[in-house]
């Protein structure tokens, strides 16, 4: 696999300029970017952003940078991501989905998802983005030829755990995982990315209350 070998904050990084590299396409960007306008826009380092593209390939232009077609196609290539929109699966209740679409509207990305699953039976059925919703149940039976390895899961924390197993069982091995769950178990082969809103706020609190504590030092 490409990215096996890639430091997770390198790997982190070359995501970011997939990203933001997709929106500099979206708004007619210039054919060519240096190393040091990608440092610059993303508050980075020009020794990181070329080391980052190293792992990537060589095929940088001395004086002027980076084609930014062939850039793109380097860094899809390298992530995994197909050459169309990336096929994933989300679960969530039929209103979390169709909130998301707000908050993260995937085709503006390169992301595209092929089903909807919900916790709740009442659900089934909803039809959304043309793609009708199913029960969370039915997960390990999804066509294999939608090509989907990556899940966005949203749903309850007393489902969290029943989604993630039913995602192990249809070969679903990347997750990204919105549910603010403090423990589980990680089906054998699958990787979890988790945002811990819950934890992340209150490090956040934390981190907000240093002035005040440096002015009562004072």
């Amino acid at each position: 696999m490409p990215g096996t070998a890639v430091p997770d904050p390198t790997l982190q990084r070359l995501s970011l300029y997939h990203c933001y590299l997709t929106e500099l396409q979206r708004v007619a960007a210039p054919t060519e970017i240096t190393s040091r306008a990608l440092a610059e826009e993303l508050e980075l380092t020009e020794e990181t952003v070329r080391r980052d593209l190293s792992f990537v390939g060589n095929f940088g232009k001395p004086g002027s940078g980076y084609d930014l077609e062939a850039l793109m196609e380097a860094l899809t290539g390298y992530l995994g991501l197909t050459p169309g929109p990336y096929p994933i699966l989300m679960v969530g209740t039929a209103e979390m989905l169709g909130a998301m679409r707000t908050v993260f509207p995937a085709g503006l990305y390169g992301v595209k998802p092929t089903a909807y699953f919900s916790e709740l039976p009442d659900d089934a059925g909803t039809v959304i983005d043309d793609i009708t919703v199913r029960h969370l149940s039915d997960i390990p039976r999804i066509d294999p030829a939608l090509g989907v390895n990556v899940a966005l899961v949203a749903c309850s924390p007393s489902w969290a755990q029943v989604a993630l197993d039913l995602l192990g069982q249809a070969g679903v091995t990347g997750v990204l995982l919105l549910t603010p769950i403090i423990r589980l178990h990680v089906p054998e082969g699958m990787n979890i990315t988790k945002l811990r809103m819950p934890c992340d706020i209150k490090s956040l609190a934390c981190r907000c209350q240093v002035p005040l504590r440096r002015q009562a030092a004072e």
